[in-house]
């Protein structure tokens, strides 16, 4: 299992033809490496430059660009809204039957794995 390691960033004179991977693009953009995926393929974000087995990449540049423009589309309410949205949720998820839930889940998830292990 590889582990990750902070990175200096690119210098910008090598942005223009610096390759990353999805992980990398997708973690960029704040989502996941399935729904980045699906994002490609609508056509909405940039397609690889480099597309081979176990080896797709795509122009630092060309995300660069994508997330910028993905950044505009925001209306102006629509950070307002996502922003009240997270608070409500936060707010809820710290209610006692909420966090009791969570825990007792958490307990259960333990135990069951203790009696795979134990078998």
């Amino acid at each position: 299992m590889s582990t990750k390691t902070n990175l200096p960033p690119v210098p910008p004179a090598l942005a223009d033809v610096a390759l990353i991977d999805g992980p990398t693009c997708a973690a960029a953009g704040g989502m996941s490496l399935s729904s980045f995926h699906e994002v490609v393929r609508e056509g909405s974000a940039p397609q690889p430059v480099v597309r081979q087995p176990r080896f797709t990449r795509w122009r630092l540049a060309d995300i660069r660009k994508w997330l910028i423009e993905r950044g505009s589309i925001q209306t102006p309410g629509q950070a307002d809204e996502v922003t009240a949205r997270a608070r409500k949720a936060s707010a809820k998820a710290r209610e006692p039957k909420a966090v009791a839930k969570a825990q007792a889940t958490q307990r259960a998830r333990i135990a069951a794995r203790a009696d795979k292990a134990g078998a």
